[in-house]
């Protein structure tokens, strides 16, 4: 990274290994870019800047399909609305963003798709 020593990657075996094989399986480190206030971009390039960021994740054990299809179908119309009640990161790297969550961030720090299937060929390949 340009920006942070991999010496801030958590201890635990797990981390390590998936920082390095989503870089191997890449081919580079990932590439965050994120629309600031200003019409500029913030950019990030380690999986660092969306894994830490903080999240509530919630496991839900349902008795049957048909519960869950109910419980998917109730939490389907509640979660944009508790993903704009949690909105909370509008500054990365010291700079205002022109997002409300961090939602972008953390899809980009683990996107491990190779460069065709990213859509890049050729030269373009290398440079995300």
């Amino acid at each position: 990274s340009e920006y942070i020593t991999d010496e801030l990657i958590n201890p635990h075996p797990r981390f390590g290994a998936l920082t390095q094989n989503i870089r191997l399986r890449r081919g580079s480190n990932v590439n965050i870019t994120v629309p600031a206030d200003n019409s500029q971009t913030i950019h990030m390039d380690a999986m660092a800047f969306g894994m830490g960021c903080c999240c509530l994740q919630v496991t839900m054990q349902c008795r049957s399909d048909e519960e869950s299809r109910f419980l998917h179908d109730q939490l389907t119309v509640l979660s944009p609305l508790l993903q704009a009640l949690s909105a909370s990161t509008p500054v990365l790297k010291g700079k205002l963003t022109a997002t409300d969550t961090r939602w972008e961030v953390i899809a980009q720090a683990v996107d491990d798709r190779t460069p065709a299937e990213r859509g890049l060929l050729g030269d373009d390949a290398t440079a995300l």
